[in-house]
């Protein structure tokens, strides 16, 4: 795909720039720097369990994923894991920790950072399923189902080892993964800048 200098509409050219390939302008010093995008995750603890969304769309329709999504420009990180928490399973949380900042390579698509919480369901709040998902299920550690992404399967192992380490070795939760039937496949577009883009 081409691309085309924002200030004198010139078409951009490879050009090595602090040591790596870009494209750039031959004419000014417009560079064409490929950022990743912010995704957060969220784990809402629920009953001994973790709530999860069974995904109504692409990719990874009818698999299953932690709520979640974009960070819009103008978001503290965690208003954004808090809106989409609404968003996907309707349901208002509260913040426990943070879990982690992860890089996620993507092929075909900007790369992200994803910033993972840990959460609790806010008093009187009830989970149900947003225009974005299926389903919402409590999930046991030990009995997880097949996951639309495995950045999600990376943040629940950790949240799990840290939950395992916390209690008294008798008590820990057991991780087990329902395998996938396949792998959800990122677009191959950058996500738009408004809603309906997912991780």
């Amino acid at each position: 795909m081409s691309h085309f200098c924002v200030q004198c509409g010139t078409l951009l050219v490879p050009r090595i720039v602090e040591g790596r390939e870009v494209e750039a302008c031959l004419n000014d010093d417009f560079v064409l720097w490929h950022d990743p995008k912010v995704t957060t995750a969220v784990v809402i603890e629920v009953d001994g369990g973790v709530l999860l969304g069974r995904r109504a769309i692409e990719p990874g329709r009818g698999l299953w994923c932690l709520p979640g999504g974009f960070v819009n420009d103008d978001e503290d990180p965690w208003d954004a894991a808090a809106r989409e928490c609404l968003e996907e399973v309707c349901a208002a949380v509260e913040q426990a920790r943070l879990i982690g900042v992860y890089h996620i390579a993507k092929q075909g698509a900007p790369s992200m950072i994803g910033i993972a919480y840990q959460a609790r369901l806010a008093a009187g709040s009830r989970p149900s399923a947003g225009t974005e998902m299926l389903e919402v299920k409590v999930f046991a550690p030990d009995s997880l189902p097949p996951l639309a992404f495995p950045s999600h399967r990376k943040v629940l192992t950790e949240y799990l080892d840290a939950t395992s380490r916390a209690q008294p070795e008798a008590a820990a939760p057991r991780i087990a993964f329902a395998r996938a039937p396949h792998e959800a496949r990122p677009s191959p577009r950058p996500a738009p800048s408004r809603p309906g883009r997912k991780q």
